[in-house]
């Protein structure tokens, strides 16, 4: 497997390593790609909810249409703020450790 990772340990091509990331980076990574959308998407539900007696419209085809409205919205927030965390170090991940090292040496 092939990982774009920073190399704090000095590893080269064929070695077996250790990868590590962040807890509070991984934790907030995950929190914006599978809590969020489903917090707008509800968010968004109730909102199209309270909203359709002033629209006059179903209450329940609003809610869906505002709620899904919501959730579209998140994932391009998402999209938005993927770019930019992935260029921090805190959202790579780290060669910490080389569990064995090989002679491989690439052809010059």
């Amino acid at each position: 497997m092939e990982v774009k990772a920073i190399n704090t340990a000095g590893a080269r091509v064929g070695d077996r390593i250790v990868l590590s990331f962040e807890t509070a980076s991984l934790l907030k990574a995950t929190f914006l790609i599978y809590v969020f959308p489903i917090i707008l998407l509800i968010a968004g539900a109730a909102f199209g909810q309270m909203l359709a007696p002033f629209i006059k419209l179903s209450s329940s085809a609003l809610s869906v249409l505002v709620g899904f409205a919501f959730f579209f919205t998140a994932l391009f927030i998402i999209k938005a703020r993927a770019n930019k965390m992935a260029k921090k170090n805190a959202y790579q991940p780290k060669i910490t450790k080389i569990l064995t090292k090989t002679n491989y040496r690439p052809a010059e």
